[in-house]
């Protein structure tokens, strides 16, 4: 009887979001959600700052400390999610007749460019493939700052096996939980109170990704709209049929107004729906809000899978 447990952390604003999951004979149970209030904005570029500045990292390895410690924990492995505004997130022209090497080299140099860091700042990058587009979707990090983290999670036993963005992470889940939806024309929407981010896929390409921040809170829905009917191939291809939405101001106003607005059909990607939560577990997240664990569900369910 094959036992295997995951954990999905998101660094959020001003929390730590938690969520450790089991798969026992292809049903997945829910051991424990959590949140952390943490004094520092580690969802800010200040995260940045932690491998230069002792107090900060001191800080954030306690407050990590702290999550794992309130109660008895049986993964020993986890996904590290960031906000997508945090890093670097671009589409960069890519030619696929030279050799990967001088790609990543100047994936490196453009993302370098573009980053706003100190001159000469080393940039881990994680791509994600448009070849259709020729085009390659970079997210750079500062690897000082991914050491720190990898190094972090060492030093606590824990085997830091992904870091990612929320976005991506949500893209990932949904061709997880709904692969026949997936097969069409689809879009995945976030929705935060500073900004919202969305990525297009056309029979399983990926046809682009855009974010832009939230200016006018009274017309989110609408600015939402926007972001989709900007992505490169939304017109060519279509509305989408369907479009998932995520994120902790995915209430059901604006779903609602996305509903009247679009002619998609907008659902709410639920990573917990057919995971089996305890009672008492259930009503704390009821009590906080599921939505507020959907992306560090989603990490912990994709390291299960």
């Amino acid at each position: 009887m094959s036992v295997t447990h995951h954990i999905g952390l998101e660094i959020a604003e001003h929390s730590f979001r938690f969520v450790e999951m089991q798969k026992q004979d292809r049903h997945t149970t829910i051991l424990r959600a959590d949140i952390l209030q943490t004094v520092h904005d580690y969802a800010s570029p200040l995260l940045f700052d932690i491998p230069f500045d002792s107090g900060l990292a001191r800080d954030f390895i306690r407050d990590l400390a702290t999550v794992f410690h309130r109660h008895t924990v049986y993964a020993s492995s986890l996904s590290l999610v960031l906000p997508s505004m945090l890093p670097l997130v671009t589409m960069l022209p890519v030619d696929d007749a030279v050799p990967r090497a001088i790609q990543r080299s100047q994936l490196q140099w453009e993302c370098e460019s573009l980053g706003g860091h100190v001159a000469d700042t080393p940039l881990t990058i994680l791509t994600y493939g448009l070849e259709r587009m020729k085009k390659t979707l970079a997210v750079a990090l500062p690897t000082a700052c991914v050491d720190f983290l990898n190094n972090t999670c060492e030093h606590l036993t824990l085997d830091l096996t992904a870091i990612d963005t929320n976005h991506f992470i949500m893209e990932n889940v949904v061709g997880q939980l709904y692969p026949h939806n997936a097969t069409g024309t689809f879009a995945v929407l976030g929705l935060f109170t500073d900004h919202c981010s969305a990525g297009l896929y056309h029979h399983g390409e990926y046809r682009g990704f855009r974010q832009t921040a939230v200016t006018y809170k009274q017309h989110f829905a609408a600015q939402a709209v926007q972001l989709l009917e900007n992505l490169p191939g939304f017109y060519s291809t279509g509305q989408p049929d369907h479009v998932f939405v995520f994120g902790s101001a995915a209430g059901d106003d604006v779903i609602d107004a996305l509903d009247g607005i679009l002619k998609s059909t907008v659902v709410r990607c639920i990573p917990l729906a057919d995971t089996r939560i305890p009672d008492p577990l259930l009503r704390s997240i009821q009590d906080t809000g599921e939505s507020l664990f959907d992306v560090a569900a989603s990490a912990a369910l994709l390291g299960l899978a």
